[in-house]
């Protein structure tokens, strides 16, 4: 079989299909939630937390991550404006 036997159309569709399935395989990996990934001699290493807090903010519109301040231990003061002070004193 020589490259006379195929249409234009066909090689067109083969290197479509394996295009196709090399980025199905690179989604699968993005997706993944594995820390360590390696295929064929080559390791990516990736911050796995960082995925699943994007997850979490698309699904719930935050993360978490962030610390809760406890109200019932803050105390608020009440303090006049400096300007105030000074309007008095002159008056007197």
């Amino acid at each position: 079989m020589s490259m006379n036997d195929y249409s234009i159309d066909q090689l067109m569709l083969f290197i479509g299909g394996v295009a196709s399935s090399i980025v199905l395989i690179l989604l699968a990996c993005q997706k993944s939630k594995c820390e360590e990934i390696g295929c064929c001699g080559c390791k990516i290493k990736r911050n796995v937390e960082a995925v699943l807090a994007e997850e979490k903010l698309k699904l719930t519109g935050h993360t978490g991550t962030t610390p809760k301040i406890n109200t019932k231990d803050l105390k608020l003061e009440l303090k006049e404006p400096e300007n105030e002070n000074e309007n008095e004193n002159e008056d007197n």
